[in-house]
């Protein structure tokens, strides 16, 4: 009897061992995984979550190792990690986006606006610049405006870095050029 119970515990650990091994590619979860990526990618994950987007992509590269030694248990257990931490991920970078895309908006505006009220002063008589300096600053403000267009251009293509840096730099040499102006004016 107790050789018979023996047996049968062995032949169903090696069953299942049997079954584990021989199970069929996860295509279903290696789908799903690859959407989470994808939808993480969208929203820039590997710049505003990068260490959720780390993880994510290290179960990743584990899984499609998994796969490639046909280990598809393994597999399918590093794709739901994989897919989770994305998701995770993606909703990270959702929010610190919003975030930096509202922060760099502001930059943008404000830099709109005291170019705006550059162009007004000196359009209106209110600071006074000499003929020879006329051209510098008109060049400037086509300068400027440029800038403040690239911004929107970076912004547009996902350069979220690029665009914050372009827009306080823009922003910083309005208000020189202003403060210049009005040094000069109360001379």
């Amino acid at each position: 009897m107790k050789r018979s119970c023996l047996f049968s515990l062995l032949l169903g650990v090696a069953l299942i061992f049997l079954f584990a091994g021989c199970s069929a590619r996860p295509d279903e979860q290696i789908a799903q995984a690859e959407l989470a990526m994808k939808q993480a990618q969208e929203q820039h994950a590997e710049h505003f979550a990068t260490e959720d987007w780390n993880a994510a992509k290290q179960a990743w590269d584990q899984a499609q190792a998994r796969l490639e030694q046909q280990k598809y248990g393994e597999a399918t257990t590093l794709l739901l990690k994989a897919a989770t931490r994305f998701r995770k991920a993606r909703d990270i970078a959702q929010g610190r986006k919003e975030d930096a895309l509202r922060e760099i908006q502001g930059i943008h505006s404000a830099a709109e606006k005291r170019l705006k009220d550059l162009q007004d002063a000196v359009g209106s008589g209110k600071i006074r610049v000499a003929a020879s300096k006329k051209k510098t600053y008109e060049e400037s403000v086509k300068d400027f405006e440029s800038k403040l267009a690239q911004v929107n251009t970076k912004l547009e293509g996902g350069e979220f870095g690029e665009a914050k840096f372009l827009a306080q730099t823009t922003l910083r040499q309005i208000w020189e050029t202003q403060k210049e102006l009005e040094g000069k004016a109360g001379k």
